[in-house]
């Protein structure tokens, strides 16, 4: 009787791929297994094609996977990241409007968290020349810099261990980001220089005004980085801060800057300063946006009051995520506009994921987005 080969054809991408990869150790094999299932459905859904598929799935195998480190259990020793509340090194999303797949990630190493990689501030270096192989797109000409400027050196991480500086706060300092475009993948690096600020008394929200001026050679950005920097000082209630800094690893050229910062005080009057810059954006495009905004944050019904980022301690694996955290924005620069372009983002825990999903939904509708409005909440739940 001939010997019947199974249909390879009628398996997934993943299914495939999960047949074929090899993986270092368990850790990689559990990581993969538990990340790439959701990350395979979210790229045929979003609408990419099977090359693309095996493409971004063989990506994730080769440049991510390997970079995620100790697969988290309760009990176990692992870094710690800043990406999650859960101190999970990884994160997945879908930007609706364009149907792009993105990723974030903290690249962590077997010496993350040692002696001699205390804070976490070199492996990532190991990680992009990885993805720089696989994208020729890739260019640090600011990553080196930002790095410079925003993340320890070695005598400052000697001196912050040995006063104990470091003891309860969050510790990450740097991650990536990855778009997926066209085939191809663009990266994001992002930078939180809040040791770098303990280590040289020097406020976080200097340190990154000072490092992009230092990359802004042509001083194509000196306009908006005022107005945002009068904007960050200048706050009224002193509830806002700077917490971070990204930027595109592409040509400087064509690299945006955002900087991210986060608002203590949860309510619709201080979302709405932050998303007109403390009223220096009057344009029409700003107060369109600012009535869809509205209408976003009364249907989510979000928590209002003070807030603020837990101190350094990470929640319980799979423990029930009940906080209030604050309101965070960033704000693009750009060379054309005198003004940073701004961008929101909400906290929704202490909201069901079901009441989050209907309110989605009915904004979606309102705007005539119907097949999103439709299959919104289903897609959701699917995962």
């Amino acid at each position: 009787m001939p010997h019947e080969t199974p249909n390879i054809t009628a398996l997934e991408p993943f299914q495939v791929l999960s047949k074929i990869l090899d993986f270092a150790n368990e850790d990689q094999r559990d990581w993969w297994h538990s990340t790439g299932p959701m990350y395979a459905k979210i790229l045929k859904d979003a609408g990419y094609d099977i090359h693309a598929q095996y493409s971004y799935l063989c990506l994730h195998h080769k440049c991510v996977v390997p970079y995620l480190g100790p697969y988290p259990a309760n009990g176990r020793d692992r870094w710690m990241s800043i990406l999650s509340r859960f101190g999970l090194p990884y994160e997945l999303s879908l930007n609706c409007s364009n149907s792009v797949v993105r990723f974030a990630f903290e690249p962590i190493g077997p010496l993350s968290g040692t002696e001699q990689d205390p804070f976490n501030a070199h492996v990532i270096w190991e990680c992009l020349g990885k993805l720089a192989k696989l994208g020729s797109e890739i260019d640090l000409q600011w990553f080196a810099q930002f790095k410079k400027d925003l993340v320890l050196d070695a005598e400052e991480t000697k001196f912050v261990r040995d006063n104990g500086l470091d003891k309860g706060q969050v510790k990450t300092q740097n991650k990536l980001g990855v778009d997926l475009k066209g085939g191809k993948f663009e990266v994001k690096m992002y930078m939180y220089p809040y040791l770098k600020s303990v280590a040289t008394g020097i406020p976080t929200e200097q340190l990154i005004f000072d490092s992009v001026r230092r990359v802004d050679r042509d001083r194509k950005l000196v306009v908006p980085l005022s107005i945002l920097e009068d904007y960050i000082t200048s706050h009224k209630d002193k509830t806002l801060s700077a917490r971070l800094i990204s930027c595109d690893l592409i040509d400087p050229s064509r690299s945006r800057i955002k900087i991210y910062v986060a608002e203590q005080t949860v309510d619709w009057p201080h979302l709405e300063d932050l998303w007109t810059l403390g009223y220096r954006r009057q344009d029409p495009i700003t107060i369109s946006g600012l009535r869809l905004l509205r209408e976003l944050w009364d249907l989510l019904n979000i928590p209002e009051g003070p807030s603020h980022f837990p101190d350094g301690g990470y929640l319980e694996l799979n423990s029930k995520v009940n906080e209030r955290l604050p309101l965070l924005a960033n704000y693009t620069l750009h060379p054309n506009d005198p003004y940073p372009a701004p961008q929101v983002y909400f906290h929704t825990f202490g909201v069901g994921d079901a009441a989050v999903a209907d309110a989605v939904a009915t904004f979606c509708a309102r705007r005539g987005w119907t097949e999103m409005a439709q299959s919104y909440k289903d897609n959701l739940f699917s995962y």
